[in-house]
């Protein structure tokens, strides 16, 4: 079985554009720590609702203190700090696209990927085609995806 364990930012693109399927495409399970659930009930729209009625979504205490204490350390919020925490007790790969929260994570050896990197995998795999592809980064971006004009002329670039 495929699990991988996600941040808050990566997972409300997804369902606010209605493409959770690009993870489950992908993943069999998606764990997240209590934190970032917190953060998902906190908007109280779709996103509440697609998340906590999704069959592969399923909530993972922390419970290796040390972990997360050192963590904390990094000034992160308490989702990236729980995501980062949990995707190194389980030794699993972590969906997270904040800069300084993948730096940190790279930085303790945690696996990471990206909605980039979910989109990439879905292309390679001939699940959407590069045109879909240009459609579903551009929702994305609709919905406060942010990414800089060179990442994404280079992500573009890559496909070719």
């Amino acid at each position: 079985m495929k699990i991988i364990v996600s941040d808050t930012t990566a997972l409300i693109i997804l369902a606010k554009t209605n493409y959770l399927n690009l993870l489950t495409n992908l993943v069999d399970k998606i764990y997240i720590p209590e934190a970032v659930l917190e953060e998902i009930r906190y908007k109280n729209d779709i996103v509440k609702v697609l998340i906590e009625n999704s069959d592969f979504i399923e909530i993972k205490k922390v419970t290796n203190q040390k972990i997360l204490d050192d963590i904390k350390n990094t000034n992160l919020d308490l989702g990236e700090t729980e995501a980062i925490a949990l995707a190194l007790e389980l030794n699993l790969r972590l969906l997270i696209d904040e800069k300084r929260g993948r730096k940190i994570a790279k930085d303790k050896g945690v696996k990471i990927i990206g909605l980039l990197g979910i989109l990439e995998a879905n292309f390679r795999l001939n699940l959407i085609s590069y045109k879909e592809l240009l459609f579903i980064l551009d929702d994305f971006k609709r919905v406060g995806y942010r990414l800089s004009f060179k990442l994404e002329k280079d992500f573009l670039e890559s496909l070719e």
